[in-house]
């Protein structure tokens, strides 16, 4: 199926030592990730078959958000933009939603941002 999504592991570490489960994510093929709040370390894998975990991607930035491209294996801290609109946001907690909008102030000391959730409930 063309829209099917893939099922993603994330887990999180501050000292990239032990780690902790973060949240479970769907994303389209070929799409990347925004994780918001994570940690210094995170990582991640394919839930989808047998994969291995992604070697541990350490936070380069302080921005609040992170864009993982699942396919190269990258991590970009960062302020979302207008770009950004429409991809997976995985929240702290395991909620995952899709970013609507993000909106900063000239300042950066002020944002409003919007997610949508969506439920499908499969039948055994």
């Amino acid at each position: 199926m063309l829209n099917e999504e893939i099922p993603w592991a994330i887990e999180t570490s501050k000292e990239g030592e032990r780690w902790r489960f973060f949240g479970k994510a769907w994303t389209r093929r070929g799409e990347p990730l925004i994780v918001h709040g994570a940690p210094r370390f995170l990582r991640y894998r394919c839930l989808e078959g047998e994969h291995e975990w992604s070697p541990p991607l350490e936070r380069a930035g302080d921005e609040p958000m992170t864009l993982i491209d699942l396919d190269a294996g990258t991590r970009r801290d960062l302020w979302p933009e207008e770009q950004h609109a429409g991809l997976p946001v995985l929240l702290p907690g395991g909620e995952e939603g899709r970013l609507l909008r993000f909106d900063r102030s000239p300042e950066g000391d002020q944002w409003t941002w919007a997610l949508e959730f969506r439920g499908l409930r499969r039948s055994e």
